[in-house]
């Protein structure tokens, strides 16, 4: 069986390999267990074990460990659709792929169009500790940023040259209230997305994308595989920045 043949197998059978990889058990069991047909179930487990992927024991149908990793793999591409238009204007690799494997998506809706707003707040609100960068800064953003700042969050944060020199002209003393209570630099590299990093038990990351000044969508994980990307990035950023000075 070739990778193409694998990828429809999972893509018909996905959910009877899950039920299986959950709790190995009788094909009767199965049934019950799943909303799908007897035939169809027997004819999944059939077409699963001729390809390596379940085997029958004195328990019944287990996975094998070919299984296991399939349906992991196949279930985080399939979890990587959830936001593929979120990152389809970006270059092939501006994100890890290592960062995604495990993430949630915030996105706004009709029922709550702040809701992945609130979420970069809550997961501000929670950190003693965070990095970043910042392609755009918005008015309101400096004084909930500075109010959570007071609250006690150490904070460095990275700056494209022109967002800081917007700031300086238009929003003065909000900078400079910022920069007694923040590590903030500006650089001169271009920035295409927002990034988050907070330290604690466990790390979270976020990545922010939007359309101009505006957020339309977060991508948050807690993997330390994903933290470790967004360091790095923070760091790549933070490395040849300067220092802001009001």
């Amino acid at each position: 069986m070739d990778g193409s043949d694998l990828t429809e197998l999972l893509g018909l059978r996905h959910e009877i390999l899950r039920a299986v990889v959950d709790k190995p058990r009788p094909r009767h069991e199965l049934v019950d267990a799943l909303s799908d047909s007897k035939s169809t179930v027997y004819k999944g487990l059939t077409q699963l074990a001729e390809a390596g992927l379940v085997e029958r024991t004195d328990r019944g149908f287990t996975p094998t460990l070919f299984g296991v990793a399939a349906l992991s793999r196949f279930e985080s591409l399939a979890d990587t659709a959830g936001y593929g238009d979120l990152l389809a204007d970006l270059p092939g690799d501006a994100v890890d792929p290592a960062a995604l494997v495990g993430a949630t998506v915030v996105r706004p809706d009709d029922s709550d169009a702040e809701r992945h707003l609130e979420a970069v707040w809550d997961l501000l609100a929670g950190a003693d500790r965070v990095r970043g960068i910042a392609p755009v800064v918005s008015p309101g953003y400096v004084d909930r940023f500075r109010a959570i700042l007071d609250a006690g969050l150490d904070a460095e944060l990275v700056l494209p040259a022109g967002v800081v020199e917007t700031l300086r002209r238009d929003h003065a003393d909000a900078l400079a209230d910022v920069v007694e209570r923040a590590a903030l630099y500006e650089t001169g590299d271009p920035i295409p997305f927002g990034v988050i990093v907070t330290d604690g038990s466990p790390a979270r990351m976020a990545i922010e994308l939007r359309e101009g000044a505006l957020i339309t969508g977060l991508i948050t994980n807690e993997t330390p595989a994903a933290s470790a990307w967004a360091r790095a990035t923070v760091d790549r950023y933070r490395e040849g920045a300067t220092p802001v000075e009001v």
